[in-house]
């Protein structure tokens, strides 16, 4: 079959084109389209492939401002050309979902979230805004909803990458969903017997992964904490750390392996649709100190009594109160903790898992159909 493979934007290297990239390997001779793209931010498994980009990727400086080209997202979607194509697959972003396909194609969509700026964070982003554009913002979001709301009604399949998501797609679109977990590479991950005496975090330093409160939780006990990665939030980071905080600001892949086996446990107090870092830290055999809700509840086991198989613990508060009770919580049973036993749970999300699963699940649909 003929197949294209949809996505938002290549402007990063995120868990979004991570999970294009395994589209691709499934579907090597597919065709790739994207609303922006940035080539120096392909991966390798996408550099000599065909990746067509968008009548907004021409616009001068496309690629800073794409977010303010948003109200403009559906209107590019809709002007792929995908009138040859079988199988159209689209991970699924801000108004991907809305690709124009021939009639007897199949169209799957693999949502990794309802778009959170005009959905579930909607009144929180109006809030920052000033208020001469929140007009503009607020006739914006009420035309990319009706589009997307409208658009996923005529997708033939539609896929969430956790059970959190698939909770937010029938709240939002009323539509039925199966969940299958992202990939997440965990083949990398090896246990060290050699354990360091700090905590990690690693990912962007963005305002919502809220890294301020396993800084701010550290200081206050005295605990070591690196923290790896980049974002906006960095200088305010560093205002905040202690002298038992490091902030290393970007890692090369090869590095980030050992700083993953030798942490005492993976700190992580973000709302996330699924988390790929938590269950690389996982793969390595480390706890992970996690936020009790959102994708979390599914990626760490925490709090299971009945086969004693637990992968970490819970904060139920979104505080600096709530990290430093789950910190001092895991201390207290740091060493029933079994390095094998954990990384065994994350290989439930490995990449040949995903693989297995998605295959077989589009081979479903296109045979239904």
């Amino acid at each position: 079959m003929k197949t294209a493979i949809l996505h938002p934007w290549f402007l990063m290297k995120g868990g979004g084109e991570r999970v294009v990239d395994v589209f691709a390997e499934i579907y090597p001779e597919a065709d790739i389209y994207a609303l922006f793209v940035d080539k120096s931010q392909l991966s390798n498994v996408l550099q000599n492939r065909r990746v067509t980009g968008s009548k907004l990727n021409s616009i001068p400086w496309s690629s800073k401002l794409h977010r303010e080209l948003m109200p403009l997202y559906p209107w590019a979607v809709e002007s792929f050309d995908l009138s040859c194509y079988d199988l159209v697959i689209s991970s699924c972003g801000p108004s991907m979902m809305g690709a124009a396909v021939h009639q007897e194609a199949v169209h799957i969509c693999y949502c990794h979230t309802p778009q959170r700026s005009w959905w579930d964070l909607y009144a929180e982003h109006q809030a920052q805004l000033p208020h001469i554009l929140r007009e503009l913002f607020v006739a914006g979001c009420t035309y990319n909803r009706i589009f997307e709301f409208c658009a996923i009604q005529r997708v033939d399949d539609l896929i969430a990458n956790s059970l959190f998501i698939q909770h937010r797609i029938q709240k939002y679109f009323a539509k039925q969903s199966v969940v299958i977990y992202p990939p997440v590479d965990t083949s990398r991950g090896y246990i060290d017997s050699n354990r360091g005496d700090y905590y990690l975090y690693l990912g962007r330093l963005e305002r919502q992964k809220r890294v301020d409160l396993l800084i701010q939780a550290c200081n206050r006990l005295g605990r070591k904490l690196i923290v790896v990665g980049k974002g906006a939030e960095a200088g305010y980071l560093k205002s905040l750390a202690g002298p038992t905080v490091t902030l290393l600001g970007y890692v090369p892949d090869g590095e980030i392996g050992p700083l993953f086996a030798r942490c005492r446990a993976f700190l992580f107090a973000a709302v996330e649709d699924f988390g790929i870092a938590p269950v690389e830290a996982q793969s390595y055999g480390r706890p992970v100190i996690a936020y009790g809700y959102g994708g979390s509840l599914e990626t760490v086991r925490a709090d299971s009594p009945d086969d004693g198989c637990n992968t970490g613990v819970y904060f139920r508060s979104q505080t600096v109160e709530g990290v430093i009770t789950a910190i001092e919580e895991f201390e207290a049973a740091e060493t029933s903790f079994s390095p094998q036993e954990i990384q065994l749970h994350a290989r439930r999300f490995d990449t040949s898992v995903f693989m297995e699963n998605f295959k077989r699940h589009v081979d479903e649909v296109i045979r239904r159909r």
